[in-house]
């Protein structure tokens, strides 16, 4: 008998396939895959253009600025006053993704949940995140 999983490694699972079936859905969606951590994050507000590379370039594997200048481009993002922020053009983009096949792939990972257990998950998840010092926005 083989010793049973912990949680540390459903967690990195998890993540690991949300993350590469969002980034399939997000690229069949016609953007680039880089494209979208970045928008999601710019979604939750504005990032100086000095800390871009600190904030955004983990999202990016690297290429930051390549990532930022196609968006910027492309009318999705913008500078303004040193900042990079997501244009109208940019939000209605990042909204019709979670709307669409963004949820499409969290719905399919619940999808074997009656909807109180997907809760339940949830809420549990967000339990575990907090006794590790996780603080939600304000």
């Amino acid at each position: 008998m083989t010793a049973p999983r912990g949680l540390a490694y459903w967690i990195r699972t998890i993540d690991r396939l949300l993350d590469e079936q969002v980034a399939d859905a997000v690229e069949a969606a016609g953007l680039d895959r880089a494209a979208w951590p970045v928008l999601a994050r710019l979604q939750l507000g504005s990032v100086r253009a000095e800390e871009a590379g600190t904030l955004l370039g983990p999202l990016t594997g690297g290429d930051v600025r390549g990532v930022l200048d196609r968006l910027v481009s492309d009318g999705l993002t913008e500078v303004r006053a040193d900042e990079y922020r997501l244009t109208p053009a940019g939000e209605e983009r990042v909204a019709a993704l979670q709307d669409g096949p963004v949820r499409a792939v969290s719905d399919r990972a619940t999808g074997d949940l009656d909807p109180a257990e997907a809760e339940r998950v949830s809420g549990v998840l967000e339990q575990v995140a907090r006794n590790l010092g996780w603080l939600a926005p304000a």
